[in-house]
């Protein structure tokens, strides 16, 4: 008697999940076509990507600043090539002169 009593127990705890097997797959089934149709919402979704560059815009003009600064050939060198070019020319002219 003890071991129909440990079947019929395993018998009902088997019927049991099954029952909620069955549920779950319902439940499933129900909802998975609104997951399909989120999921394809998302594929289809473009991304917008609003990133803040103005301290990087700013660091970039720093360093272009920095750069013509220390390739710009400075005015008092051309002045200073132009008076000993002049120079030159005056001796050039003196010496064909004299």
């Amino acid at each position: 008697m003890r071991k129909n009593l440990s079947q019929q127990k395993l018998l009902d705890v088997l019927t049991e999940e099954i029952e909620v097997l069955r549920r779950t797959s319902q439940n499933i089934k129900e909802v998975a076509p609104e997951i399909a149709r989120q999921l394809e919402e998302l594929k289809n979704t473009k991304l917008k990507a609003d990133l803040d560059t103005d301290r990087l815009e700013q660091l970039l003009k720093d360093h272009e600043q920095a750069l013509q600064k220390k390739a710009v050939i400075p005015r008092w060198f051309f002045v200073l090539i132009g008076v000993v070019i002049a120079f030159l020319m005056l001796e050039v002219v003196w010496l064909l002169v004299v």
